[in-house]
């Protein structure tokens, strides 16, 4: 397993990348969290390993190289997800493009704001054949006041075709409701889906729910790699 922090066009990222690896697994944190973060650099790991892909963590707008030092913890300003969208969509086909060498992009999975962003990335990257999101849905609480938000998921959700999707979520997420989880997962038009809970609050992932991410990346991703 060859690790290296990479930088292109200003975004930093943490690439993990098997001996072998043909293709591209695009991994999105979660808020608060980084690509350095020890969770999200077991995770990196861990789905190289499982999936043979090669996964690339970039540091999401605001955290991780990107977070001011000045910047006050939980300080996000109202709307900063659907504003700040538009950017990581652009950043992320930064990095899969300087990273064209290994293979195309042809998976994602996004950890709550990984997934938020998530669903206009896969949406605009038309190689990606599997799609995971963690813990996500129409956001209702953890302080996350939106509502332009839930017009890009929805818009997002309506183009996913060239994709199959599975959603992981918890039965006891304050951010996530259940309602909201189900209108967004009914929102989705994608090649196939699935919407799975798992008994747990917000930052509850599982081994199991883990393991089934990857079950479904090899098997659907596996398609799209030479």
């Amino acid at each position: 397993m060859h690790e290296e922090r990479i930088e292109n066009g200003g975004v930093p990222a943490r690439l993990c990348r098997p001996e072998g690896a043909t293709g591209l697994l695009l991994l999105g944190h979660g808020g608060g969290y980084s690509k350095d973060g020890t969770r999200f650099v077991r995770l990196c790991r861990r789905y190289a390993e499982a999936t043979g892909l090669a996964v690339a963590c970039i540091d999401a707008i605001a955290h991780g190289e990107r977070k001011a030092k000045d910047a006050v913890p939980g300080s996000l300003p109202r709307q900063w997800h659907s504003t700040n969208s538009p950017q990581m969509v652009r950043d992320w086909q930064t990095t899969a493009h300087a990273l064209h060498e290994i293979g195309a992009p042809v998976a994602y999975v996004g950890f709550s704001m990984g997934a938020l962003f998530g669903f206009p990335t896969v949406a605009a990257m038309p190689s990606i054949r599997a799609a995971v999101f963690v813990v996500s849905g129409y956001p209702d609480g953890g302080g996350i006041d939106d509502e332009p938000l839930n017009d890009l998921l929805t818009d997002s959700a309506s183009h996913l075709q060239h994709a199959s999707v599975l959603m992981l979520n918890t039965t006891n997420d304050h951010i996530f409701p259940v309602p909201g989880v189900h209108r967004l997962f009914h929102a989705i038009h994608a090649a196939g889906k699935q919407l799975t809970f798992w008994e747990g609050e917000h930052n509850d992932w599982s081994d199991e729910m883990i393991t089934t991410s990857e079950s479904f990346i090899t098997n659907r991703a596996a398609d799209a790699q030479p």
